[in-house]
């Protein structure tokens, strides 16, 4: 249930902050030719996402108890 209808801009800063580092990471790539660094940038994307979710469930549930008040 999204009450305050943040699940639609959660998705797309997620997308766009994991894209970034996805990018950053195949440039990179096809500069050096190294995989590590590939991964690297490729877990970062993973990473980043789960970072926006979360913070964005937090924010949820911060409006949450503002409702409740």
């Amino acid at each position: 249930m999204d009450r305050h209808r943040t699940g639609r801009i959660s998705n797309l800063l997620a997308i766009i902050a994991s894209a970034f580092f996805a990018a950053v990471g195949v440039a990179g790539y096809g500069r050096t030719e190294d995989l590590r660094q590939l991964m690297l940038f490729l877990g970062l994307a993973v990473l980043a996402f789960g970072i926006v979710k979360l913070a964005f469930y937090g924010i949820n549930r911060l409006l949450d108890s503002i409702d409740e008040r």
